[in-house]
């Protein structure tokens, strides 16, 4: 065994000894990192007295141009950390008794949308989820999500639009196009599809057929948040503004009989 392995030994043997502190060494060892933790929290104080008090105004015009220029700081991390000590103070209050506490002003950040009676129980949450130790920023922004959205199972009602008709099938009903010169924004049937350029349609409580451009033809469609547009599926489907339709599809021979 060579001396370098022997000393490398001994080192990771010591590395597994931990030496007791003493009653004042402890006590300055949790003063000092309370200090750290609270550090972004000293800051964001400070910055907020500087602000209320107006101790900028001497050198400089307005407190945003007296942190930029003596600490470098944007608008945003200012006022994000002015916001983190009304945040801190809030937990600190919280009647859920928080026992562990933010270390940064990122962790604070996503409690910021909630309200001050909100925030202990979702950084409670955001600790459980960290099993028992500081959550990251990302945890507690994902606790918050899931908070502000509990309970809401109200869907947005889907946009719906007239688009050009695509596959004209024969039974489906449509509406001819506003600059039409005859038929402007009338809702038709196509009964026919005379080729690939144009189709009968009919009135759905008449017998009059028009031959109509496919080009001057529209549908119904939904469109989502992306823009994207749906086909109607087969079966009931709800139009606002015009009720119940069943959707199939149905051949011309069908149609016919």
């Amino acid at each position: 065994m060579t001396q370098f392995y022997q000393l490398a030994l001994a080192d990771c043997q010591d590395a597994s000894v931990f030496e007791p502190l003493t009653l004042e060494e402890e006590k300055e060892r949790l003063r000092l990192e309370r200090q750290v933790e609270q550090a972004f929290y000293q800051a964001g104080l400070a910055l907020k007295i500087l602000r209320d008090k107006k101790l900028y105004k001497a050198a400089h015009h307005n407190f945003r141009d007296y942190c930029k220029e003596r600490f470098g700081f944007g608008k945003s991390a200012v006022y994000y950390l002015i916001s983190a000590v009304d945040i801190l103070d809030n937990l600190k209050k919280s009647p859920l008794l928080v026992d562990i506490l933010p270390t940064s002003e990122t962790q604070c950040r996503p409690l910021k949308s909630l309200k001050p009676e909100q925030q202990g129980e979702a950084w409670n949450k955001a600790v459980e989820r960290a099993q028992g130790k500081v959550p990251s920023g990302k945890i507690v922004k994902e606790v918050v999500h899931q908070l502000k959205n509990k309970g809401n199972t109200h869907k947005p009602e889907p946009t719906k639009r007239f688009v050009p008709l695509k596959n004209p099938r024969i039974g489906q009903r449509v509406r001819i196009c506003k600059n039409h010169p005859l038929f402007p924004q009338e809702l038709r049937i196509i009964t026919q599809i005379a080729n690939h350029r144009s189709a009968l349609v009919e009135l759905s409580n008449q017998q009059q057929r028009e031959l109509i451009d496919l080009k001057d033809l529209e549908i119904q469609r939904i469109v989502d948040k992306n823009g994207k547009v749906s086909t109607p599926s087969e079966g009931i489907n709800y139009i606002q503004g015009m009720g119940v339709e069943w959707y199939v599809r149905v051949d011309e021979e069908t149609w016919k009989n």
